[in-house]
């Protein structure tokens, strides 16, 4: 009987035991389930999270896409409307030889007619000149013109009313000495003086003011030494430029 009741509490003894160990490991096992669940909601909060940036993100570069799509075909179709441009251009300046030729035999045919008349056509620097040459430049202070000049002037007149398309500009030009100063004109005023002259004589000739334009150089633009008699007789002088209208060459 003591036996078997010794048996009896070292089984309760045992099951006991058992049960408290059993115990320990299911709380440790439910909190590391907890954390793993715990940690799980959180990086499926970040997946979550990330899948919405990766989304906006798209939205966003394909928004970008098209709007740089956009700015390109407007830039290409401005290239193409500028390269339109540019060749209708380059086609209108273009002139052909042929064109180029007619134009030289034109200007040529206008002031040949001066030559024998005191007065010779010169190219400076890429334009044409009709320049009076001694004796007929200006004296010192003066726009009288000589009957040289007159008679040379006389001779353009002809020609120009000959063609009415044919334009000048005639430039009057001074040496460099200096009116006194209650003289009341300067340089330029003596420049434009000449010019005019020259002017007056082609309108009172017959030729038609609009083929007429006149200006003056003062005594910006020496041909000879200002510091010379002679130097300064070349620099009292109008010159007469071929001024073409190029409207029909140049037009739509």
């Amino acid at each position: 009987m003591r036996l078997i009741v010794r048996l009896l509490i070292i089984t309760l003894a045992v099951g006991s035991l058992q049960s408290c160990v059993s115990k320990k490991k299911y709380d440790e096992l439910s909190a590391a389930k907890a954390a793993t669940d715990q940690a799980l909601a959180e990086t499926q909060a970040q997946v979550k999270t990330l899948g919405e940036e990766k989304d906006a993100l798209a939205a966003e570069m394909e928004s970008e896409k098209n709007r740089l799509n956009g700015e390109i075909s407007s830039i290409k179709s401005d290239l193409d409307a500028t390269k339109s441009s540019m060749a209708q251009l380059e086609e209108k300046l273009n002139m052909t030889e042929a064109e180029l030729n007619a134009f030289k035999e034109e200007i040529n045919g206008i002031f040949n007619t001066y030559k024998e008349s005191g007065m010779s056509l010169e190219e400076r620097d890429g334009r044409l000149y009709v320049v009076t040459s001694e004796p007929y430049n200006f004296k010192s202070g003066s726009s009288y013109l000589t009957k040289a000049e007159r008679d040379a002037i006389d001779a353009m007149a002809e020609s120009l009313k000959g063609n009415a398309n044919a334009k000048v500009l005639i430039e009057g030009h001074a040496d460099s000495q200096k009116f006194a100063a209650d003289a009341g004109m300067d340089n330029w005023d003596l420049g434009y003086a000449r010019a005019k002259a020259v002017a007056n004589r082609l309108i009172r000739k017959g030729v038609d003011p609009s083929q007429v334009a006149v200006s003056s150089r003062g005594d910006s633009m020496p041909i000879g030494d200002n510091a010379t008699s002679d130097g300064r007789a070349q620099n009292r002088r109008s010159v007469i430029l071929p001024n073409p209208d190029l409207g029909n060459i140049i037009k739509q």
